[in-house]
């Protein structure tokens, strides 16, 4: 009996592992936001008990900090892809890639209600980050810095948005730089060439 009893107590092994658990999630908030990070509905979703779930994550606010980093981490790899010589240039393409070829997430990060603002701002601070690694904005007072930073990121939201939106169809890549260098960028040029005038 003793043995019986002991054969019985040995745990099951997972049936999902945490990366399989993990992608699943990631799929889940992509389609539908943060909101539907449930156990119910991740269980749902991997036809599952919320037990494989909660094996590897303690609390769902772990999870949801993890998918947050993991969606960053594509979104900054789009950001920093060194398509042309120019930081800024780069940017504001990645964005648009970012919005064409992830238009779930774009979707998901850019286009919720305000209860996301938080999110959109966090996403907002990693592209205000890597503006400033160009030089020419080395000699900038923080106001103007500020204000040409959101010209920018509104022209790049906006140009974003209809290509997540379907507005545009079937967007190439030289379309998007075409578009950036004669909207947002020769406004940038001139911005800037009006401060070293001035200063």
């Amino acid at each position: 009996l003793i043995i019986k009893w002991r054969r019985n107590t040995v745990p099951k092994k997972a049936i999902f592992t945490k990366e399989q658990i993990f992608k699943k999630a990631f799929e889940v908030f992509k389609q539908n936001g943060l909101e539907a990070i449930t156990a119910r509905n991740l269980a749902k979703s991997l036809n599952s008990s919320p037990a494989p779930i909660y094996s590897f994550y303690t609390s769902l606010d772990i999870l949801k900090k993890d998918l947050i980093n993991k969606a960053k981490d594509v979104f900054m790899e789009y950001v920093k892809k060194p398509t042309t010589e120019y930081i800024f240039l780069n940017i504001g393409i990645g964005v648009c890639m970012f919005a064409r070829e992830e238009k779930q997430l774009f979707h998901t990060i850019f286009l919720k209600d305000t209860s996301y603002s938080g999110l959109v701002r966090e996403f907002r601070d990693l592209i205000k980050v890597e503006m400033s690694k160009d030089s020419r904005f080395d000699k900038l007072d923080e106001e103007f810095k500020t204000k040409l930073f959101l010209d920018c990121w509104m022209y790049a939201h906006g140009f974003s948005t209809l290509i997540a939106t379907n507005y545009f169809k079937d967007v190439s890549d030289d379309f998007i730089k075409e578009r950036l260098v004669e909207g947002a960028a020769t406004m940038l040029y001139k911005r800037l060439r009006d401060y070293n005038k001035k200063n």
